[in-house]
């Protein structure tokens, strides 16, 4: 039901790929034993030069239960993965003015710039 509820934001394709075991690790926050927020797959690969890179997620909170710290909560412990696998930095990507975009200017992050894209 999570990931029906938040499909807009990838993690229906995300569970698919779950169910084939084709993705690493997914963490998530339930509430009473509902899951509510997830980010994931958890996957390190190397970069262009080598250096070893979390790739960015996939990262979703229901709305009814936002503002209990949940994504934030979420994130640290993506970062926290990340880290003690060795990843040595990670590229995020977001929606300009949404949650998670909110979420990583509180948390101190820097911009490296925008893109913009239109579908068609």
């Amino acid at each position: 039901p999570f990931a029906e509820a938040v499909a807009g934001d990838g993690l229906a394709f995300l569970h698919a790929q779950m169910q084939a075991s084709r993705c690493g690790p997914v963490l998530a926050a339930a509430v009473e034993d509902r899951i509510v927020g997830a980010i994931g797959p958890m996957e390190i690969q190397p970069d262009a030069i080598g250096r070893s890179q979390l790739m960015p997620q996939y990262f979703a909170v229901l709305p009814e239960a936002r503002g209990q710290s949940l994504g934030r909560v979420l994130w640290r412990a993506a970062m926290h993965w990340g880290q003690s696998h060795g990843a040595a930095y990670q590229l995020l990507q977001t929606e300009i003015g949404g949650p998670s975009d909110r979420l990583c200017q509180a948390e101190g992050l820097t911009s490296l710039g925008f893109t913009y894209a239109m579908s068609a």
